[in-house]
């Protein structure tokens, strides 16, 4: 029984290399080998930063006599990664595992699931903390010959450090799934973390230097706070490079909170794993219902289906986002471009009339980001023919998977727009031109990417992340947009000496045009298209 258990365990974790999201089969030998060979060179990569940041830090603490304080700071960041990196497969492995109801009803032992489910908590843990513990120990290695007592507790800190990880990760993850159980839109809710995360991670990333200086600067104080605050740390630091007394006394803490967490969970899994916090129970209140004509329906259905899934918000709709802080930063960092601007006036003629058609182009190529019409009609996948049999035009469906798309983008783009004109000192006129070019582009590019999408629709997926993200109509969107943008900016380069307003109408002129074909093809041969889908 439990050998079946892990193996199903074991295919659950692997499934992205067994099996093909996008036709649900069986990937071939040789689409295996290729999957696992990818995954292996990512997580090479990765590492290999890990790596570098062990490096920096070895050449700066180690003639200091700093050991410990090397591996304490290089633990922290296995702890963080291992963590924040494990706890949503925790949250969906352990709490919200899909198949925990069936397990139950089968003739096998709670703690039996229980020992396979933390099992599983334990892999990740282990495979995401030595992606920053092994290069530890490999560059403090090299740099110190290889000390024997050192390298063999380090490589036994990897397995202890995971398990004290796994623990955190049961503790975050138990959070997660309340916190979840508790909120209405939760889509809403990962796309804020996922966007906090990312933020967080290219702040660190453009920051790595100065903060690694900083803590190099102050390692006294870096020590003395880690001795006072975080004692588990001081002694996996000072186990790690050498010290015996250390090693015992952070694998004790870490069994010591290892037992209480299984214990824990032991005592509370089926009820854990039962509860449904999210059902509420509520009183029904008789109310009145407005009803709503048919174009408005549908378009209510496109947003529905937008914000309900972080998915396609995060992939296809973050650039409104950035927009946004573009655009902010814009603001705050005013003089300094204007500086910049002015000193290249100087160095181009002409400049002062391509300056509106360049920060337009930036505005562009972040609305080419948002590539929302793209995959909408492969999203219908196989419950396409609800849309197909619903008693209105075929047209006035396809319009509203549009009608989404320059919503969605109009409002940041205008504010985008507006506060970028204000921090480059544009004239009033041109600023409106500018927010109407980019409309112009917007529904341009709505008509494309329904166009496209078509043209080359996929609704065989089972994964939403497949059309999402590898479709070939968002592919050739994206791209299609990057293009016209600096076909834009290049002709706006040989006609420098135009005036921008003008030359914005011309190319307003042109996506007007581009976008009636578009959308007259759409009408004749489109609607025909997708009612034979």
């Amino acid at each position: 029984m439990m050998r079946a258990l892990f193996k199903k365990q074991f295919l659950e974790i692997n499934a992205l290399y067994f099996q093909d999201k996008k036709t649900g089969k069986i990937r071939s030998k040789g689409g295996i080998i290729g999957f696992i060979l990818l995954f292996a060179f990512v997580f090479f990569s990765v590492g290999m930063i890990f790596y570098g940041t062990a490096e920096m830090l070895t050449d700066a603490l180690l003639p200091l006599n700093q050991d410990w304080l090397f591996f304490s700071l290089m633990g922290m960041m296995a702890i963080a990664l291992g963590t924040f990196g494990s706890v949503f497969n925790t949250f969906a492995g352990l709490y919200h595992a899909k198949d925990n109801d069936l397990l139950l009803s089968m003739p096998i032992k709670p703690s039996q699931i229980l020992f396979v489910r933390m099992s599983s908590v334990y892999a990740m843990s282990l495979l995401y903390t030595s992606l920053v513990w092994v290069p530890t120990f490999l560059q403090y290695g090299v740099k110190t010959g290889w000390k024997a007592d050192s390298i063999g507790f380090s490589i036994l800190l990897t397995f202890i450090l995971s398990a004290f990880v796994t623990v955190l990760t049961c503790a975050l993850g138990y959070v997660v799934a309340l916190i979840s159980g508790k909120l209405k839109n939760k889509s809403f809710i990962t796309v804020i973390l996922s966007v906090a995360f990312l933020g967080i991670y290219y702040f660190v990333y453009f920051k790595i230097n100065s903060l690694l200086q900083s803590l190099i600067m102050y390692s006294d104080e870096v020590s003395k706070a880690i001795k006072s605050w975080a004692l588990p740390i001081y002694h996996l630091g000072l186990g790690a490079s050498g010290n015996i007394i250390s090693l015992l006394i952070f694998t004790a803490i870490t069994v010591t909170l290892f037992a209480i967490c299984i214990l824990i969970l032991s005592r509370s899994f089926i009820k854990i794993i039962t509860s449904n916090t999210s059902t509420k129970k509520t009183a029904y209140k008789e109310k009145s219902i407005k009803a709503s004509n048919q174009k408005n329906a549908l378009l209510k259905k496109e947003l529905r289906r937008f914000v309900s899934s972080p998915t396609y918000m995060l992939n296809n709709g973050l650039g409104i986002l950035i927009m946004v802080v573009v655009a902010v930063a814009a603001l705050i960092k005013a003089n300094d471009i204007n500086m910049l601007l002015s000193l290249i006036s100087v160095e181009l003629k002409g400049f002062e009339n391509m300056l509106p058609v360049i920060a337009l182009a930036v505005i562009l190529m972040l609305i080419s980001t948002n590539v929302i019409s793209a995959p909408s009609i492969s999203l219908e996948g196989k419950h396409i023919w609800i849309a197909q049999s619903l008693p209105v035009d075929t047209l006035q469906i396809l319009h509203a998977k549009q009608k989404m798309h320059i919503l969605i983008n109009t409002v940041p783009t205008v504010i985008c727009t507006a506060l970028i004109a204000i921090s480059l000192k544009i004239d009033v006129i041109t600023t409106l031109c500018m927010i109407v070019t980019a409309f112009c582009f917007i529904s341009f590019i709505s008509a494309l990417g329904l166009t496209l999408n078509l043209k080359k629709p996929n609704l065989e997926w089972t994964n939403e992340a497949v059309p999402i993200k590898q479709g070939m109509s968002v592919t050739l969107t994206l791209f299609s947009g990057w293009a016209i943008v600096f076909a834009i900016i290049a002709v706006n380069y040989l006609l420098k000496s135009v005036n921008p307003i003008i030359y914005l109408v011309i190319v307003d002129v042109v996506l007007l045009i581009s976008s009636l074909l578009l959308n007259k093809w759409i009408k004749i041969k489109g609607t025909r298209i997708f009612e034979e889908l």
